[in-house]
């Protein structure tokens, strides 16, 4: 058995310049974002709620992911208390006490494909992670970036499912001149995962991986956000594009 994971096109300058701030309430505002994903995350939906109501409820959660993403180092990846525990069963424990864990995580799923991250276009790298796909010579560079990218955030993932890792357009463009040291495995998620990251490079994006996401509401969200689509592009073999 294993997770279903997914590499996708990720614009860490953004995220970083952008979403974080407004995670952590230094600029801008959650709320019409918040709204909407609690359409399609809260049971029933929120449609039978008057104006002031939903933005009542909206603001009990950005109240929530305020005080959780103030709780991160500046890399957005090391919480200050979950990451100083060692024991795997006592970070279980700290989270399934964690009061708006689950909600928080659900979140930033959901905002980070809204905002810095699109679902298509993405490889689908099925039960398992990139480094099973390519022969890799270990301690070189390429090894050492598609390691960090298979590494799964434990914090984000506590649940075994939702973003597991990133990295940036730099980890990218340092990959991309290491890649004669990815020799793949012939199959196609090794050739999805060498021309999307041509593509990632050629547009200074980083990638993320998502591991069993909410793929039913991801994949509505506005595709291409990141890249221009025109007849000059090439859609490669091993990379899924979305059917328009």
């Amino acid at each position: 058995m294993g997770y279903w994971c997914t590499i996708h096109l990720f614009d860490d300058t953004k995220f970083y310049k952008e979403i974080v701030p407004q995670l952590k309430g230094q600029t801008g505002d959650l709320t019409a974002v918040c709204s909407e994903f609690l359409k399609s995350y809260i049971t029933g939906g929120t449609g039978h709620l008057s104006t002031l109501e939903n933005i009542n409820l909206a603001k009990k959660y950005i109240d929530r992911i305020h005080l959780i993403s103030n709780s991160f180092d500046q890399s957005f990846r090391i919480h200050n208390e979950f990451n100083k525990i060692n024991d795997y069963d006592h970070q279980l424990r700290f989270l399934s006490q964690f009061q708006g864990y689950y909600d928080f995580c659900r979140f930033f799923e959901y905002i980070l494909f809204t905002t810095s991250a699109d679902f298509f276009p993405h490889v689908a790298l099925g039960k398992g992670g990139v480094l099973r796909n390519f022969d890799i010579q270990v301690k070189s560079i390429a090894y050492n970036i598609v390691e960090e990218l298979d590494c799964w955030n434990r914090f984000f993932t506590g649940e075994m499912m939702g973003i597991a890792n990133w990295i940036t357009h730099e980890d990218v463009e340092l990959l991309y001149l290491d890649k004669e040291k990815l020799c793949p495995v012939e199959n196609s998620h090794a050739e999805g995962f060498l021309n999307l990251l041509e593509i990632a490079r050629r547009n200074k994006l980083g990638l993320l991986m998502g591991v069993d996401m909410r793929e039913n509401i991801l994949k509505l969200l506005p595709a291409h956000k990141l890249i221009n689509i025109d007849s000059s592009i090439n859609k490669s073999d091993g990379v899924l594009w979305k059917h328009e």
